[in-house]
This record gives C-alpha cells, sequence and structure tokens, in this order.
C-alpha cells in the first residue's frame, strides 16, 4: 500500500535553515523556533462594467510571508538579519572589545583584568570613583604622575596608580584585544541576501501515532527582512520574518514546496 498522508498532527518546528543561493552551503540555521506561521495572500485585477459592478476578477500574482520567534537569541540570525556575517576571533585575528570593571583600590593601586587598548600610553584617559549606589561619581584624569586629581596608567602590567588619597572603589571603561570574542556589526548600506529556506516540522498521523514524520517546506527563493524589534529580556525571543519571492526564470514561478516522507 502506498504512503498517502492526509491529516498531519503538528508536533514543533525542529530547525529552520538558510542556504546559499551561489554555493548551497548552509548560511545560518535555528533550531528554537515558536510562534511559526506561514501566510499567503494574492492580488486580482477587477473586470468592471460602464457603471462600475464588477463582473469577474482575473488572479494576477501570489504572496508568502514566513515569520517566528527562536526562543534564544541567535547571533548568526543576528548577522543574516544585519546583512553581515558574525565574526569570530582567534589568536591571529583578535577584535578589539569594550570592558567596563569596578575594582577596589589596595595600596593605591588596581589591576585590570585585561591589557588596555588603544594610543600607546593614553589607552585609558579617565577613571571614576564608583559611588555607594553604583553611580559614576568624580571623575579623574590621566597624568603623568598621580596627583590629588591624575592617575597613572602601566598598560604593560594592567595597572593603574589612583589619585592620591582615593580609596574605595574605581570605575573604568577601556578596550582591550580579544582572541576569544565574537562581533556583529550592523552597517547601515547592507542587506540581508536571500537563499533557499528550509523549515523541519515533526508531526504524526493522526491515525497512527506511533509514527513520526518530518514535513520539510522548502522555499527557493527567500529574503530575511532586516525590520525586527530585539527585546533584551529574559523571555522576549529573537523575532525574525522572511519574504518568498518566485524564481522569475523559474517557469514554475514555484513559492514553496512541502514534502512528507517515510
Amino acid at each position: 500500500m502506498s504512503f498517502n498522508l492526509n491529516n498531519f498532527l503538528i508536533d514543533r518546528v525542529r530547525r529552520g535553515t538558510m542556504f546559499s543561493d551561489t554555493t548551497g552551503e548552509a548560511m545560518w540555521s535555528i533550531t528554537q523556533i515558536k510562534d511559526a506561521s506561514l501566510n499567503m495572500s494574492s492580488e486580482t485585477a477587477d473586470a468592471t462594467d460602464a457603471i462600475g459592478n464588477v463582473i469577474t476578477q482575473f488572479d494576477r500574482s501570489k504572496n508568502a510571508e514566513f515569520s517566528g520567534t527562536n526562543a534564544l537569541w541567535d547571533l548568526g540570525l543576528s548577522a543574516a538579519q544585519f546583512g553581515s556575517e558574525k565574526k569570530v576571533a582567534n589568536a591571529g585575528d583578535v577584535i578589539r572589545v569594550p570592558a567596563y570593571e569596578q575594582l577596589p583600590v589596595s595600596g593605591g593601586k588596581v589591576t585590570l583584568s585585561h591589557v588596555p587598548a588603544g594610543t600607546t600610553g593614553a589607552e585609558i584617559k579617565y577613571i571614576y570613583a564608583l559611588n555607594d549606589d553604583s553611580t559614576l561619581g568624580t571623575k579623574y584624569t590621566l597624568g603623568a604622575s598621580a596627583s590629588a586629581a591624575e592617575f597613572t596608567l602601566d598598560a604593560a602590567t594592567k595597572t593603574i596608580t589612583v589619585p592620591t588619597g582615593v580609596t574605595g572603589n574605581i570605575a573604568v571603561f577601556y578596550d582591550y584585544d580579544a582572541e576569544d570574542a565574537i562581533m556583529l556589526q550592523n552597517n547601515a548600506s547592507e542587506f540581508p541576501k536571500a537563499g533557499k529556506f528550509m523549515l523541519e516540522v515533526i508531526g504524526k498521523d493522526t491515525c497512527d501515532k506511533t509514527a513520526t514524520y518530518v514535513a520539510y517546506i522548502v522555499f527557493p527563493n527567500a529574503k530575511l527582512k532586516t525590520d525586527m524589534d530585539l527585546s533584551f529580556t529574559t523571555d522576549g525571543g529573537h523575532p525574525f520574518s522572511m519574504q518568498m519571492m518566485q524564481d522569475y526564470c523559474d517557469l514554475e514561478k514555484r513559492l514553496f514546496n512541502i514534502y512528507i516522507a517515510k
């Protein structure tokens, strides 16, 4: 008996992956998709008589848009929405990253966690006294020698000699070169690339719940939208959406195919 499934009981979305049109490689892939939704619409043209009564409608085009939320903030997806790639640092290709530290003064000095980077001799221009409520207090400036208003910096040893008489905690903002870091960059002149998007949906036959199937929904020409609101909260999720376009040179003008197999 041939396999012929009519009713598909959806369990969950397992994965969504975007593939490059040129190389076929996976550009990004997400596995925590929720609230997945495929919206389809069409455009028609009305044929009317002399007084405006609709005689008939002619179908002109179909449109499809897929949207969802990744439960976790996915940095690969973010990079794709920015129209860029996630940069990963290593020993031969460091990334200059920002740092903030609040450090207790001991013996008139504080020691940073990293070697500060920047203009030699002026890697850190200012430090701040830290108030009891963690707000910034008095500003101190880098100087040739420590005084009541100036501090000194030995970048190689990561040591700051605080102004004379300063105790308590010091707040320091600085940059350093990291071998273990990633960076996402959003340039106003760069936009997401189109590609083939494949969605994997797990489900069951309503008449045989012992068997699990995967529905593969393949969109040959999908364009990720750069529009999104990313909420920096624990339960905010990472929203995304994409417009499905027909390949103009495809004689069938496919928007998407759905495959389910044993």
